[in-house]
């Protein structure tokens, strides 16, 4: 199961250059469906725009890449936009760098440079999530020791969910290289009076 990253919603920006304005939009997508409805929404938004160039990335490896130069010179805009989410490794993503054109020409260094610093500034400002793999543990412990395991789930970073019953059940959501340690870490905090047991695997989406 493998982590990857997306941003968490929909970011714009706005990049002035010679004139000529770049407005970059970011949106999560996960289906190529999902990418072309955005891109057709940006498409009728900005439907006066010069371009609307378009680049993205789907599946925790981007596994399915496009990109358009929407009339720019051939690989002046969308490969650009596509290469920020390549090195960057934001996935799931799709980008729309919208221009108008000032009257002054960039030449194709240019044009360069101006997409990729509108898709590096929206994807620098858009809030970021970390998919990743972690293992649920349920742990029931009697209230004596909730206080105590609260305390140090939270100066952990560990998430959690808690349900209190005749005792307190607690999931944890645990990084899988980090479980044996963490057994071992209760099972002193409640001197061994803890029941542990490992369930299954998930991938769930946390914050950056």
């Amino acid at each position: 199961m493998d982590s990857y990253k997306s941003i968490e919603k929909e970011t714009r920006i706005e990049y002035v250059i010679e004139k000529s304005k770049f407005i970059a939009t970011a949106c999560p997508c996960t289906t190529e469906e999902d990418a072309a409805n955005f891109i057709a929404r940006i498409n009728k938004e900005f439907w006066d725009a010069t371009h609307n160039c378009t680049a993205y990335a789907l599946g925790p490896n981007q596994e399915q890449q496009r990109s358009s130069d929407n009339g720019e010179p051939s690989g002046t805009a969308g490969k650009p936009i596509l290469e920020v989410l390549k090195k960057t490794g934001i996935t799931n993503t799709a980008i729309v760098v919208t221009r108008y054109f000032g009257g002054i020409k960039l030449g194709a260094a240019g044009l360069i440079r101006a997409y990729s610093h509108s898709a590096a500034e929206v994807i620098k400002a858009a809030p970021k999530l970390l998919h990743a793999p972690r293992q649920l543990v349920e742990v029931i412990i009697d209230y004596g020791y909730y206080g105590t395991l609260e305390r140090f789930l939270n100066a952990n970073n560990i998430y959690y969910k808690k349900d209190f019953q005749e005792t307190v059940i607690l999931t944890l959501y645990v990084d899988p290289k980090d479980t044996i340690q963490l057994e071992s870490d209760i099972t002193n905090l409640t001197t061994g009076q803890c029941h542990w047991k490992l369930k299954e695997i998930q991938l769930i989406a946390l914050h950056e």
